[in-house]
């Protein structure tokens, strides 16, 4: 009978065990195809590009993996900003941590079908008293070809936006 209880506790532990460690490896939500796409295409850019900013200034915008290749940050050397970009189930989610002193969270759904745009939206701030406080409120990625970007931020402040266009070149 003691022989039978041990295998049995035996048996259920290591079973358990398996679960856990399934369960643990088991994505909570199924990444889409163009939300995988689009990441992807953010990890294709890492590495040091540059832009001439509206005053004539070169803007270098620097791309590394980070966490294990599970974020991609993006550093602005105009007022030292970083944007940091990852998975969040079936879309591509980024924090801005801006000079503005707010961190506004913007989603996009996955690359577009032509594999050039990736478009995110609003979706939140932190350290933004009210909506029609100054912010970046969306963001344009198009992916011209492996070493040209253009980025269009969009400005928000008192119910009006703004783009600004910034176009990149991959510098190493």
């Amino acid at each position: 009978m003691k022989r039978i209880t041990r295998t049995l506790i035996f048996t259920f532990v290591v079973a358990i065990a398996a679960i856990a460690a399934v369960a643990a490896s088991a994505p909570i939500l199924a990444a889409r195809p163009e939300a995988a796409a689009g990441y992807d295409k953010l990890k294709s850019l890492v590495g040091v590009w540059e832009a001439k900013g509206p005053d004539g200034a070169t803007v270098t915008v620097t791309y590394k993996l980070v966490a294990g290749g599970t974020a991609v940050e993006e550093t602005l050397s105009q007022g030292n900003m970083v944007t940091v970009y990852h998975m969040d189930g079936d879309s591509v989610l980024l924090t801005h941590y801006c000079m503005g002193d707010n961190q506004p969270r913007m989603r996009a759904k996955g690359l577009s079908a032509d594999g050039k745009l990736l478009d995110f939206k609003f979706v939140d701030a932190t350290n933004l008293a009210k909506p029609t406080d100054m912010h970046m409120h969306a963001l344009k990625m198009t992916f011209v070809d492996a070493d040209h970007l253009n980025q269009e931020w969009v400005h928000s402040a008192d119910g009006k936006e703004e783009p600004m266009l910034i176009p990149l070149e991959r510098k190493k």
